[in-house]
């Protein structure tokens, strides 16, 4: 009986631009990331897929044979420019925008906390 081989996927739309994401650590085979949870352009996302082990994939729509027949149609450059700009900005801003958001936070539960009024 021939060896079957699992994969690990992560869908990391929710975590990225919000936690350090290193894949060269990880033990990813396949992620996949979007471009409007990070105000980038909508319609447009990301499959990282691990170089070794090889994974194989299969197209699901045919023709035009881009991308080693993996894709067919025309890239919409404006989108994949927009969500990388948008992963870059998510970056660069990350140090100071996470402990914002954390005191954000921190405040209207502690003021929901200390609150008199019933809810």
């Amino acid at each position: 009986m021939p060896r079957q081989q699992n994969y690990f996927h992560v869908d990391a739309t929710q975590s990225v631009g919000k936690v350090e994401i290193n894949l060269a650590e990880l033990p990813v085979d396949l992620m996949s990331m979007s471009g409007h949870k990070l105000y980038g352009p909508k319609g447009i996302g990301a499959l990282y897929v691990r170089r070794k082990p090889r994974i194989r994939l299969e197209a699901i729509i045919h023709g035009g044979g881009h991308e080693r027949g993996m894709r067919s149609g025309t890239l919409p450059v404006h989108q994949i420019v927009g969500m990388g700009e948008a992963y870059r900005i998510a970056k660069e801003e990350m140090a100071t925008e996470i402990p914002r958001i954390k005191a954000l936070r921190d405040r209207l539960y502690n003021g929901l906390k200390t609150s008199k009024k019933p809810m």
